[in-house]
């Protein structure tokens, strides 16, 4: 009973790891068609095929020490970009720290540290020179930008953020002063470099993501993007750049056939999509507009952005129970505006959905538990002959009506919850400097005094006590030792992941010392 009990425990961790995993490198992969030469904007890129639209055509910037820097800025958004190209090179969210009480704030974009940019542009088939932009108009969230270089063609750029949000419109125009046809098609990039500050502990995904109609979430990591360029056409799709907590996407602004493409070089990788090109006769123009969401994983922002956005919030293979119990958390949220009082009163209420489960559970351990001295006698009585010490101990369990499983089964069908209420804690946004009470003011960091994780451990040490001895000593030094270790791993967990196990222990406890006082006495 001891020895699955344990197993138990370590199934649980091993299910982490292997959902951890499953997450991160287990996910679709694009189908590869053809390849182009196109291009981001900062460098000579390879971009998915058109068919036999296009041949070769290379796009690029301005040397980076030419760049001209200018900045936008509303109440959530600082943004600064390149003039002369028109490329995203930085982004701060204003409305949320580095830290809890720090002055700095959240940089996503970041062209200098991780060469994290985006760009939204026309291409025009066959044209051989760079764009080259100046700025004609600009206020404080808005601006205005015309390129100066390109003969017979006036391209023109309007960066707008978006008043009291963390979106940003782009809008690309094209006006034909030529005596030909020009084909033209819109690209959006989001390009950056594969340095993560995901925590070993708990891992995060960081990587490359996109949605469309067909195939719906799929997640390309760098890895997947080493192996090999990938190109898929899709519709109804997105495209984004995914860490922990905060993302960057170019949105979905109409239903048009789109190919969806990854590259890589030189240590910065590359999502994008494309347009199908279009004509422009003589004396016509052409528009395309792209929206760019950059901030944080807040479900309540950004489920109504565009469809399957959040999804960005990563909660793996159980998603299908993740989701509802986020959906239940913010209701209880509603009621009390305390997300720690709301992970103890879902906790409550989980407890509550499984207690008969938990009673069969807690009942078989309470019925071991009282046979453990005839147990032990049975060991010493069969010491060398282990067999017919199995042959004793079945009789006794048939005996008694025990069942040696039914302590842990119940156990096992609950732990697929466990780990989508943890995914929940560890991926919400919501819990970042989200007090508490007293010393915790940051539900997403990990405990300042270690007041939480050592609780959890003396609870632990109480379950244990609870519960009936191994007869094994082996099986008994590594139930001694299991509290200090679980209290030193869930010392640098974040608070409210420990809230949540805490309380889950302290009504295991309460619930199982009645049923041990009502059957062992």
């Amino acid at each position: 009973m001891n020895r699955l009990f344990l197993y138990s425990g370590f199934l649980f961790i091993l299910i982490l790891i292997f959902d951890a995993y499953d997450r991160d490198y287990n996910q679709p992969k694009m189908e590869i068609t053809q390849s182009e030469e196109n291009g981001r904007i900062n460098k000579s890129a390879k971009q998915p095929p058109e068919s036999t639209i296009i041949n070769e055509t290379k796009l690029g910037t301005v040397n980076p020490a030419q760049k001209e820097i200018s900045s936008l800025e509303n109440k959530k958004l600082l943004i600064n970009f390149d003039a002369k190209s028109g490329e995203l090179l930085f982004s701060k969210l204003k409305d949320y720290p580095i830290k809890l009480g720090a002055m700095d704030n959240v940089v996503i974009l970041d062209y200098d540290k991780k060469r994290y940019t985006a760009s939204s542009n026309l291409q025009i088939k066959d044209e051989q020179s760079i764009p080259i932009f100046s700025v004609v108009e600009k206020s404080d969230d808005s601006v205005k930008l015309s390129s100066t270089n390109l003969t017979n063609i006036t391209l023109t750029k309007k960066i707008t953020l978006v008043e009291d949000s963390h979106q940003l419109l782009v809008s690309n125009n094209i006006f034909n002063n030529s005596n030909e046809n020009v084909y033209v098609r819109n690209y959006e990039i989001i390009s950056r470099d594969n340095n993560s500050s995901a925590s070993l502990m708990l891992p995060t995904y960081t990587g490359s993501a996109y949605y469309d109609s067909e195939n719906k979430f799929s997640k390309i990591s760098f890895d997947d993007m080493l192996e090999n360029e990938q190109a898929i056409r899709v519709q109804d799709s997105w495209i984004s750049m995914i860490e922990h907590y905060f993302f960057s996407a170019w949105l979905p602004t109409d239903s048009e056939l789109r190919t969806v493409y990854t590259n890589h070089e030189n240590g910065v990788f590359t999502i994008g999509r494309t347009s199908q090109y279009s004509i422009v006769e003589p004396g016509q123009n052409y528009e395309s507009k792209s929206i760019m969401f950059v901030g944080p994983k807040l479900q309540s922002e950004i489920a109504d952005l565009a469809e399957g956005l959040d999804l960005t919030v990563d909660y793996g293979v159980l998603t299908f129970l993740s989701a509802p119990l986020f959906w239940i958390l913010e209701i209880i949220h509603a009621v009390f505006d305390n997300w720690g009082i709301s992970i103890i009163v879902l906790t409550i209420l989980i407890k509550a959905i499984f207690f008969k489960l938990s009673e069969t559970s807690y009942r078989s351990m309470a019925q071991m538990k009282k046979l453990n001295p005839r147990m032990q006698a049975l060991k010493e009585r069969y010491a060398e002959d282990k067999k017919k010490f199995s042959e004793a101990l079945m009789r006794m369990y048939k005996e008694e009506k025990v069942n040696p499983l039914g302590g842990c089964l119940p156990i096992l069908i609950q732990i697929p919850v466990f780990i989508a209420l943890y995914w929940v804690l560890v991926e919400s946004v919501e819990m970042r400097h989200a007090p508490f009470v007293g010393w915790i003011q940051d539900l997403a960091s990990a405990d300042p005094y270690f007041i939480l994780p050592i609780a959890m451990g003396v609870s632990m040490y109480i379950q244990q006590k609870l519960n009936p001895a191994p007869t094994d000593a082996t099986q008994q030094k590594i139930f001694l030792f299991l509290p200090f270790i679980f209290t030193a791993l869930f010392a640098t967990f974040p608070s409210g992941l420990v809230l949540y196990w805490l309380t889950n222990n302290i009504l295991s406890i309460a619930q199982q010392y009645v049923i041990n006082k009502r059957i062992v006495g």
